[in-house]
């Protein structure tokens, strides 16, 4: 929905970088996307409270592991913690349902290969519809995770605004949770349902080389560019995430996003009915924007913009209920 072009952005792809230090690119409300690229970075850059280094993942872990090095340098950091929303950073490999294993294990290997002490930090077990909760436990217990306080409404606040335009569902579903949500939402995609729980907005921490042992990182740690790294992990996994990007981008190339009005409120109320009917008290926003065609970062703020206005009591972000009354 953001950027129509398969694989990460690189430095490359950008104007207006900052350069903090050599191997140090900020990304600022000024840096653009060019060469028909998409980015929601510089407009995260403005509305959230932290600055944005740019990892540029081209030269594989070894390459990244340096950009880490230097960023912590200028930072004056020791400590780097690597945060996964969902747990699937912590595959095996061969778990049935993984969709997107090489940007999580190739930040593991460059965050290790950096030689500082890494945490990797597991949010919302199994919210991101890939790993089952439970198998995600499981890796949790063997890498003897440490259980952190649950994440709240308040710790997520600050970010909370950031949902009503950009389309990350996990984390999205995550900040519903830490608000004291409850219930099953239907997600993108092939319609699965996530449910979330009292426990959801758990927060772990695992050592990071512990993390390496246990998953096909350690197969990365030595990759000199990128198209080696998804090699590899084509090879590792049999998935290839920039290949079915690709496939996708292929797909999308004539569609034209639909930019959602008041005359869609109808086929809303519809979807929002059909997603109750399977057991649904929520339809994520993400879903009910691809239902709708409403495909790009600028229709998908404006589905929710329309639902904040005209649906009030069923709104917020990242979440619609799909009944009229709780």
């Amino acid at each position: 929905m953001i950027d129509p072009l398969p694989g990460p952005r690189s430095a490359k792809d950008f104007t207006g970088l900052r350069h903090l230090a050599p191997r140090v690119l900020e990304v600022i409300h000024s840096t653009q996307p060019t060469g028909g690229a998409g980015s929601s970075l510089p407009r995260l850059a403005t509305d959230l409270p932290t600055r944005l280094v740019l990892l540029d993942a081209a030269g594989g872990a070894v390459d990244m592991a340096a950009q880490i090095r230097a960023a912590a340098e200028f930072f004056d950091t020791d400590e780097i913690a690597l945060i996964d929303v969902g747990g699937d950073a912590l595959t095996n490999g061969a778990d049935p349902g993984l969709r997107s294993p090489l940007a999580d294990q190739l930040a593991i290997a460059a965050c290790v290969r950096s030689g500082l002490h890494v945490r990797v930090l597991i949010a919302a077990p199994g919210i991101d519809g890939e790993l089952p909760t439970e198998t995600v436990h499981a890796r949790l217990r063997a890498l003897n995770a440490q259980e952190l306080p649950d994440l709240t409404g308040p710790d997520l606040d600050p970010v909370r605004p950031v949902f009503n335009w950009h389309p990350s569902e996990a984390s999205g579903l995550l900040a519903a949770a830490a608000s004291g949500r409850r219930g099953r939402v239907e997600i993108r995609d092939a319609g699965d349902h996530i449910k979330l729980t009292a426990r959801t907005p758990a927060l772990f921490s695992v050592d990071a080389t512990d993390t390496l042992e246990m998953t096909p990182s350690a197969s990365l740690t030595d990759s000199r560019s990128l198209a080696e790294a998804e090699a590899i992990m084509r090879q590792t996994t049999g998935i290839s995430e920039i290949r079915y990007e690709t496939e996708k981008a292929s797909r999308l190339h004539a569609h034209v996003a639909h930019f959602p009005t008041h005359a869609d409120l109808p086929a809303v109320d519809m979807r929002a009915c059909d997603a109750s009917s399977r057991g649904a008290d929520y339809i994520s926003v993400r879903r009910l924007s691809e239902l709708l065609g409403a495909t790009t970062l600028d229709t998908f703020a404006a589905l929710s913009d329309l639902l904040a206005i005209e649906r009030p009591g069923r709104y917020e972000p990242s979440i619609y209920r799909t009944s009229p009354t709780p």
